[in-house]
């Protein structure tokens, strides 16, 4: 064991005073996370999301159902409504004359989202009040950006008060009919049959907040956003901690032919003590690489949750299965020119399918399948376990058996078909 330790040492030691494993080990990760992170939405909090208003139609109907959705988006106060029609240009950054040309809105909502002024635009047609009235079915357009999370959060706050309008309207029309055909209460389509509308849907409105049924949600405290540095703190580090152990390969490989391996083989001490000596150098750098990464990241504002015994497994396991690929990797190339050029490629394949540059709920189901062939799938699905609903150990013991089974089936092709001359 001695000597299996001495090596290692060794080599940690020569690793830690690289100055390009300094750079491309941590610098470039910290700064690639930084940046992904606030192209992904920073940390997403007190973010506020712009969406734009088009009212075409103009009636107090719509108008009713601007001031619905204003109610409703104010609520958690993480958007603000721009309606065009009577804008606030300090606000949206609105052009002031921006009300009294209606033909330029939806070009001016397109340039918007184009420029990402806004994260969507609502588009209230014409005719909307009259055909409510008529109690016919009337169509509201969502417009929205390419953002992973705003248009979701938007289209709950738009369906809250669609249905809010809709119940109010629905309901007017019915009493409105009862009383016209079995009540005779009023002359059918006359002025009287609009007041008992407009009236019936007032009281309608303002009970709405009174009704006898109400949902009431709660977030638990591991919830968290899934974007910014909470996918992009996560996905870097193990990328490039992949990265790294897949260069164990090129180090390998290019030992074998300066002939510093066989150089070592002179040493009193079996050849596989030597390769495990080096392999363990190597795991245990990357270890520390992980370490600093998670440190970094925590920094940056990522939520890597309070399961600090699930994180250590993960970084654990998944840093002893990609020192294991590196191992094959380094069985089945023949120079060190070519195991450097795989490994960048090998990883630079693995990392976005695996999930470590987007989330893999946003692919298709048989991408998702295909990215589970990857390790970093496995560690991710690990993090947002226990980042986004607070799983513990056990929750995430399948990922981490899954890791485990890759990392001995690649130590055992790796041992078997290592060349040590």
């Amino acid at each position: 064991m001695r000597p299996v330790l001495t090596i290692a040492r060794y080599d940690l030691l020569r690793s830690v005073k690289s100055r390009e494993t300094f750079l491309i080990g941590l610098l470039m990760p910290a700064l690639m996370m930084l940046l992904l992170g606030l192209a992904m939405g920073g940390e997403n909090t007190g973010t506020t999301i712009t969406i734009d208003v088009l009212d075409e139609d103009g009636s107090p109907l719509a108008q009713q159902f601007v001031a619905s959705l204003q109610t409703e988006m104010q609520e958690g106060g993480s958007f603000r409504l721009c309606p065009y029609r009577g804008a606030a240009p300090d606000a949206c950054n609105l052009d002031a004359g921006l009300a009294s040309q209606p033909d330029t809105w939806r070009s001016t909502a397109d340039t918007r989202l184009e420029d990402t002024d806004t994260y969507g635009a609502i588009l209230i047609p014409a005719g909307f009040g009259d055909d409510l009235r008529a109690g016919n079915t009337v169509t509201v357009q969502f417009k929205s950006s390419a953002d992973l999370s705003a248009p979701t959060l938007a289209e709950q706050k738009i369906d809250a008060a669609v249905s809010r309008m809709g119940g109010a309207v629905s309901l007017a029309n019915l009493a409105v009919d009862v009383a016209e055909h079995d009540l005779n209460a009023f002359e059918p389509g006359g002025p009287a049959r609009a007041a008992a509308f407009d009236t019936v849907r007032a009281d309608v409105e303002s009970t709405w907040d009174t009704r006898p049924v109400r949902v009431e949600s709660t977030a638990t405290p591991a919830e968290v956003s899934r974007v910014g540095f909470n996918q992009s703190g996560p996905g870097i580090a193990v990328m490039f901690v992949m990265m790294f152990m897949l260069n164990s390969a090129t180090l390998l490989v290019y030992e074998r032919e300066t002939g510093t391996l066989q150089r070592l083989y002179t040493l009193p001490v079996r050849k596989p003590v030597i390769l495990a000596g080096k392999l363990l150098g190597r795991y245990l750098y990357g270890l520390a690489q992980f370490a600093v990464l998670i440190g970094i990241g925590a920094l940056m504002g990522v939520e890597w949750g309070g399961n600090v015994i699930g994180i250590a497994l993960v970084v654990l396991i998944f840093t002893l299965t990609t020192t294991a690929l590196g191992l094959a990797l380094a069985t089945v190339v023949r120079t060190s020119a070519q195991a450097q050029n795989i490994s960048l490629l090998l990883g630079l394949t693995l990392a976005p399918l695996g999930g470590a540059w987007w989330p893999l709920e946003i692919v298709p189901g048989f991408m998702k399948m295909i990215g589970h062939l990857s390790p970093i799938a496995w560690a991710m699905d690990a993090f947002q376990e226990m980042m986004y609903y607070g799983g513990g150990v056990l929750d995430i013991l399948p990922m981490l058996g899954v890791l485990l089974g890759m990392a001995a089936l690649f130590f055992a092709f790796g041992v078997f078909k290592f060349q040590y001359e």
